[in-house]
């Protein structure tokens, strides 16, 4: 009598965590992500006009290889701040992913980005 054999993968563990042990982080801490911020934010010249600023709240998921997935603005400021904060989060370098239980986990994550003008 011939053998099979079945090979079963482990679940993919495809929760989204809001807290963790161990949050994700920007390669190089938070002063490398404000710092980045600062080199990448063009302010949109309809808010310049206009006036607008405030904080756009940008909301992602940091996935457990670091990818950046899910974007969406939570709160957002109008003349096109909101559309930039987006822009910028999509170029960004792939983060230091969260732990939860010893293992990467996909964890949401709430970035602040502030337009103020001077």
């Amino acid at each position: 009598l011939p053998i099979s054999f079945k090979i079963v993968e482990p679940p993919i563990d495809t929760t989204i965590y809001t807290t963790v042990e161990k949050m994700p982080t920007f390669p190089g801490g938070e002063f490398k992500l404000y710092e980045f911020l600062a080199m990448n934010i063009r302010y949109p010249q309809r808010a310049r006009e206009d006036g607008y600023s405030g904080t756009v709240y940008v909301r992602f998921v940091v996935e457990p290889d670091g990818t950046i997935t899910n974007i969406e603005v939570a709160k957002g400021v109008g003349g096109g701040c909101s559309e930039e904060a987006v822009r910028v989060v999509k170029m960004m370098p792939n983060w230091i992913p969260g732990e939860a239980f010893g293992k990467k986990v996909r964890v949401t994550y709430t970035l602040p980005i502030n337009f103020r003008l001077q």
